[in-house]
């Protein structure tokens, strides 16, 4: 085989010998009996899984296509990708259509599939030999979405064609008698076309190629021979047939084992040798570096390398480990990786000692700056360094030096100076005075130390008691000085801790009251120091005083006093609010006020309560609440809100004061001067009022009717049984009326037997109705009496132009008068037009 190249000596054999091995076969079954071509049993279920198997690796054939990296990926595996899903599609198309199928849209016959199956071989055998003419490389300008769509529109023209009228193709097979002379003259185009893909291979083989051509080779050779069988069978079920499609699968697995080769395992081959290659070479270099971080290890010291004309940096292991990284975290790595981690403020001065050192200045390169720990504080550095090489031109050009880190080092000298520092400000920073003081065997005492701040504290200066004390005496109140100076020598005597509370008098500030503590240190020669501090109490004291004060006010208090949290839990109460609500406090501690409600306020009522004390810090109002025993209370309340130093709110207070007998006093007397005495029906005086509402409510849109009412035949009636059943009378009327009466609408006495209706329905008629309806009926009255009156009402309802209740008053008698001329027990609505008429109600 010396035409084939070295590269192709181990495929071309294997498909020179796939291709002899089908040749062979198809010679064999040439020389067959003949009764070996009368059909085959049962051939409809074999053929659906030929098939199917074709399809199958028609599809894998795609998806290695389609699935493989554009970047790797010649166009020319795309184009066979893109036919061969074509192609699974016909023959699945062609599959369906197969004598013995259901039908599939039209009728199953030989022809029908005939068709699908010439389509799909004629795509396969362009697919291939388009491949195969193109040389094989990535085309960037090849769209395999156009391709895809192009094969689509060729598959949609097939089935255009032949699905829905088969018997428009031309005759390719008649029953009984073969394949026509189309039909085999197809066949043998496509013979040709797949033998002309296969020759261009066999030339290509010559030369080095970049995908498996050999395999492509054998995949064409194979399509050619089954395309054969396809000129020779006499029936659709013979053993041509069946071998055809055998050599048919075997075409597709060769051609998708080439497409494998080329779009998976000859990247993945070029990918391994390259990641071997690096292994090795990182191996080469990481055991070099190894060797020189080994040198270095001992010195626990960063190493630097810096290339002054190009910026360019190398550091080592430990240097990346001083900052808390590892190396390869600050890649890629320049002299600008370290002035990233350097202080600002350090980046002038270290710039200015290279500078100098540079110049030849100084010997070698020196500087302690700061840099940033990866934890986020600042380490200390040594760094030093010297110039080691020049360009040819004599200009500097590597640095080499060290990083040493010693933070431990500055951190201890700093802290140190801080400690001095600290005590000296010690004294000062405290809330009060630090002192020590000393008392010798024979009872001198004495403040060897003590704050400045004794100034302003008790009035006498430092220096003043450094010796003695007697300038701290002095300071005493005169009814505390004894007690202060034996409680002195009780400490000295038992040489324990002191601790007092006492006052002094401040020649400035008056009176004030000092608390002091030392902790004793005794030495060895029997002298006792005691070390501590002064702090003013005063303000302290006086708070404590007037919480005491307010304790025993909050106590005493006539007026019920709680207290809540600011999650309104209980927290404290008085002996007043115990009384007022009837409960013992350690019953109500952590629980919330609500439950002394007595549940005649909703929740809208304590919304605003409360928007009001976080809005206003206070509130004020009328509660009724329930007392423990059940009864039902009012108290006028006055809340307000106690914040914390942030100005959150901390406790809610209320001040709670029982007024159940001045509201009920004042009820009755509202009740009095706004409600008949006799009916309890509002009076005059309410239904000015009333009346002024619903007028408001009127030029606003609502409707409003205002109705004079006068009873018919109640003076005999009163006459002739007296004014205590004429009273019951009018009772029992004005309870008929209100209970007829809708909410809102006002049933009023004027006095005798006028009544005021003020209705605010659009249809005020039924109510008239009704009215008249209850006033007619008989009364009971006592003695097994009865009595029977009517009504005569006038009405004038509110509309534009009316200026106030007074008008419809006038203008409702005026039809009042007109409704008893008319003949009473009616109702009559004024018209302000002369012809008004007059309604009368049903018989």
């Amino acid at each position: 085989m010396a035409y084939v190249h070295p590269t192709h000596a181990r495929a071309a054999p294997r498909s020179l010998g796939v291709l002899g091995v089908g040749l062979a076969g198809v010679l064999a079954l040439w020389w067959l009996p003949t009764r070996w071509a009368a059909g085959l049993a049962h051939y409809l279920p074999l053929h659906l899984a030929l098939e199917t198997a074709s399809i199958v690796a028609a599809v894998l054939v795609f998806a290695v296509a389609w699935l493989t990296p554009e970047r790797s990926a010649a166009a020319n595996t795309r184009i066979l990708g893109c036919c061969f899903l074509g192609v699974a599609v016909l023959d699945f198309t062609h599959m369906l259509s197969y004598l013995g199928m259901p039908d599939f849209i039209t009728p199953s016959s030989p022809e029908k599939a005939i068709d699908f199956w010439i389509a799909a071989r004629l795509l396969a055998a362009l697919g291939m030999l388009t491949a195969v003419l193109l040389p094989w490389r990535v085309h960037p300008g090849l769209s395999p979405g156009l391709l895809l769509l192009a094969v689509g529109a060729y598959v949609g023209l097939a089935h255009a064609l032949f699905l829905p009228r088969p018997e428009w193709a031309p005759r390719t097979f008649i029953p009984g008698q073969g394949l026509t002379g189309l039909k085999i003259g197809i066949e043998i185009g496509l013979v040709l076309l797949f033998a002309a893909s296969a020759a261009l291979l066999l030339r290509r083989m010559r030369a080095p190629c970049g995908f498996d051509a050999p395999a492509l080779f054998g995949a064409a050779g194979l399509m050619a021979l089954s395309e054969l069988f396809f000129t020779m069978y006499a029936q659709v079920t013979d053993l041509y047939n069946l071998a055809g499609h055998l050599y048919k699968i075997a075409a597709h697995a060769l051609l998708f084992r080439a497409l494998v080769v080329d779009g998976i395992r000859r990247p993945y081959a070029a990918l391994e040798r390259s990641r071997h290659e690096l292994a090795d070479n990182s191996a080469r270099l990481a055991d070099e570096r190894q060797r020189l971080e080994s040198i270095l290890a001992g010195t626990r010291a960063g190493t630097w390398e810096w290339n002054v004309q190009t910026g360019a940096a190398i550091f080592n292991a430990r240097w990346a480990e001083m900052l808390g990284y590892r190396l390869d975290e600050l890649e890629p790595l320049s002299i600008d990786t370290w002035r990233r981690f350097a202080h600002p403020d350090d980046l002038a001065d270290s710039d200015a000692a290279v500078r100098r050192h540079l110049r030849g200045e100084t010997p070698y390169y020196e500087h302690e700056t700061r840099m940033r720990h990866r934890a986020g504080h600042w380490i200390h550095v040594q760094d030093r360094g010297v110039l080691r090489t020049h360009t040819a031109d004599g200009a500097p050009e590597w640095m080499f030096g060290t990083h040493i880190d010693i933070t431990d080092r500055y951190r201890a000298e700093q802290e140190r100076a801080g400690a001095l520092k600290r005590l000296r400000q010690l004294s000062e920073s405290v809330p009060g005075v630090l002192f020590e003081c000393r008392v010798e065997d024979d009872g001198k005492v004495s403040f060897p130390y003590v704050g400045r701040q004794i100034e302003a504290l008790i009035g006498c200066r430092a220096e003043e008691a450094e010796h003695d004390a007697a300038a701290f005496y002095a300071r005493l109140h005169p009814d505390d000085g004894a007690r202060v100076r034996d409680e002195i020598r009780h400490a000295r005597h038992g040489m324990h801790d002191w601790n007092a509370s006492f006052r002094v008098v401040h020649p400035l500030y008056g009176e004030r009251r000092i608390r002091g503590e030392a902790r004793c240190q005794p030495r060895t020669d029997g002298v006792g120091e005691w070390f501590g501090y002064l702090q003013d109490e005063t303000g302290t004291h006086r708070d404590q005083e007037r919480l005491r004060l307010g304790a025993r006010v909050f106590d005493a208090s006539q007026e019920g006093i709680l207290v809540t949290d600011a999650a309104v839990r209980i927290v404290d109460m008085n002996p007043a609010m115990e009384a007022l609500s009837g409960h013992a406090k350690a019953s109500l501690l952590g629980r919330n006020p609500r439950e002394l409600g007595s549940g005649r306020h909703d929740a809208a009522f304590f919304a605003e309560m409360y928007a009001s004390l976080a809005r206003d810090g206070r509130w004020q109002g009328e509660i009724w609440n329930r007392h423990a025993s059940g009864e039902i209370y009012v108290v006028k309340a006055s809340m307000s809100t106690v914040l914390d130093e942030s100005g959150r709110i901390e406790h809610y207070v209320g001040v709670f004061t029982d007024i159940s007998a001045l509201t009920a006093q004042r009820d009755h007397f509202s009740s009095l001067a706004n409600f008949d005495a006799l009916t309890g029906l509002p009076n005059r005086r309410l239904l000015d009022d009333r009346l002024q509402q619903a007028v408001g409510n009127a030029r606003r849109g609502k409707p409003l009717v205002v109705c004079m009412l006068d009873l018919d035949g109640f003076k005999p009636v009163n006459d002739s049984v007296g004014h205590a059943e004429g009273d019951r009378l009018l009772v029992e009327l004005a309870q008929r009326m209100q209970h007829i009466l809708r909410a809102g609408e006002t049933l009023a006495r004027l006095g005798g037997d006028e009544f005021v209706l003020l209705l605010v329905d659009g249809d005020f008629r039924p109510a008239l109705e009704r009215v008249l309806e209850v006033t007619r009926a008989p009364v009971a009255l006592s003695g097994g009496r009865f009595a029977r009156v009517t009504a005569s009402i006038g009405a004038s309802a509110y509309r534009h132009g009316v200026e106030d209740g007074a008008q419809l008053l006038r203008e409702a008698d005026q039809a009042l008068y007109r409704a008893k001329r008319a003949g009473r027990n009616r109702w009559v609505m004024f018209a302000p037009e002369a012809a008004a008429g007059v309604e009368t109600p049903p018989a």
